[in-house]
């Protein structure tokens, strides 16, 4: 199988990634405990059921006679040694704010594994179906220490072959795969990235690929009408935004991030980037969330307000700032609409194009004012807003450096909190927040278009967006 990427992948460690790509290889090289059905529903993975005691414990029994593609052994001290690698600073983990109420991971005997938890949290499941949950192998870690991120070793149905940057990325079918249900079938996959979207679609067009992981929206309606094409609107988790540095000048002050944001017009931005595919976005939690609350509309663009923002701000005659983000089509037009809206109440966006890498290592060193961050979404709303805003220890992928004790006390009692009703009702007051602190611009909730050769048959469409090709194949 032939799959074009939009952007180059960055990591093959998924303790230590943040990228969207990565998580499209780790779903069929990695597996985690429990996995989502096309329901959103948790099923078991690599932990064959699981019980909860009391609030804070959780019992996995585990399968038995499955292998990592080292032929070491899969059981409760790898789970084990995972969670420890997680927690361990020394990592410098992205997963650490998902599990941060994990006390410890505790071997009860050969397969069967129980996590003490510092506080109840009602998120841990679903959070447990994507990174944080998936099971390296101790011995690779321990074999190539940093180097693991470019010789990754799961227990997936697919193991890995090669990775040649900016060309492409391997992997072969495992034939010592535990599931004998169903696949794999594919020998084996190839990711290529191609950044261009024309000559991506053109690629998928021509026969030179088989599946394209993302359609940008001006290709979406060329491809519907495309005969030769499979073209799947995938319903999405996802928020597509802007991190603010909240660090530094300037937009440590919360006048100068609220005068950005009533500068723009995300309507206009949906519309005439996106093309209106997706919505515009009132925050981090996508419309296909239990935990939306369409009360709450989008900023509205009101330029005297953000003239009056900037002088509260100390900057009545504007300022100037740099945004980083990624060099794709879709985020140079986005970029260029955002540039000049803000021109016209005195803001001067400068804009840096980067590759994904470069992207990601200067949002870990927070070096950015304004950076373009894109989340794939979580079935819970946990996972699209705790780890982004917690002050500590959710600080992973909190580039903004944002911190708020109202927020931070609204986001563990979101986890300690099992009714439903009264978490939406958590999140509603965040999102409120939000839109006063204003941390993150927020611009779109996306659909998920994908295509594929009518040779591809068996994709079975997941709202996180990715592909797991072990019941794939080609006709």
């Amino acid at each position: 199988m032939r799959v074009g990427f939009y952007v180059e992948a960055a990591t093959m460690d998924p303790h230590l990634s943040g990228s969207k790509i990565d998580r499209q290889v780790y779903h069929n090289l990695f597996e985690p405990l429990l996995v989502l059905d096309t329901k959103l529903q948790i099923k078991p993975g690599l932990a064959e059921s699981w019980s909860q005691p009391d609030p804070k414990t959780i019992v996995f029994k585990l399968r038995q006679g499955v292998k990592f593609h080292d032929d070491t052994e899969f059981d409760a001290e790898s789970v084990k040694f995972n969670f420890d690698r997680m927690q361990n600073p020394e990592t410098k983990s992205l997963r650490t704010g998902e599990i941060a109420n994990v006390q410890n991971a505790e071997v009860v005997d050969k397969y069967t594994v129980k996590l003490n938890l510092k506080k109840p949290d009602a998120a841990l499941l679903a959070t447990l179906t994507d990174r944080a949950g998936m099971i390296i192998s101790p011995a690779a870690v321990k074999k190539f220490g940093a180097d693991l991120q470019r010789n990754p070793v799961g227990t997936g149905p697919f193991q890995f072959v090669e990775w040649v940057k900016d060309d492409h990325l391997s992997l072969k079918r495992f034939d010592g795969y535990w599931n004998k249900t169903g696949g794999p079938y594919l020998d084996g996959i190839r990711y290529r990235p191609i950044p261009d979207d024309t000559v991506k679609t053109q690629s998928l067009v021509g026969g030179e690929i088989d599946v394209m992981d993302y359609v940008a929206p001006r290709d979406v309606a060329m491809l519907k009408g495309n005969a030769n094409v499979q073209e799947v609107d995938v319903e999405s988790l996802a928020t597509f935004n802007y991190q603010l540095n909240t660090t530094r000048a300037p937009f440590d002050k919360k006048e100068l991030r609220q005068a950005v944001a009533y500068a723009l017009d995300v309507t206009a931005i949906v519309k005439g980037v996106w093309l209106n595919v997706g919505v515009p976005s009132n925050g981090p939690i996508a419309p296909s969330s239990w935990a939306y609350d369409s009360s709450i509309k989008p900023i509205q663009r009101d330029v005297a307000k953000a003239k009056e923002l900037l002088k509260a701000g100390g900057k009545p005659d504007g300022f100037t700032f740099n945004c980083i983000t990624n060099n794709i089509p879709i985020n140079v037009q986005e970029a260029e609409a955002m540039k000049a809206q803000l021109a016209e109440v005195g803001i001067t966006m400068e804009v840096t194009l980067v590759d994904s890498a470069r992207l990601a290592a200067d949002q870990n060193a927070r070096n950015f004012d304004m950076t373009s961050y894109q989340w794939s979404g979580r079935p819970d709303p946990d996972g699209n807003t705790f780890q982004f805003f917690k002050t500590q220890p959710g600080s992973g992928v909190n580039f903004a450096g944002y911190s708020n004790p109202k927020v931070d006390e609204i986001l563990d009692k979101t986890r300690e909190v099992s009714d439903q009703a009264e978490r939406k009702k958590l999140y509603s007051e965040l999102v409120k927040i939000l839109q006063e602190d204003m941390p993150w611009i927020f611009i779109l909730h996306p659909i998920e278009p994908k295509a594929f050769s009518p040779k591809v048959q068996g994709y079975d469409p997941i709202p996180d967006g990715m592909i797991r090709f072990k019941d794939m194949w080609l006709k």
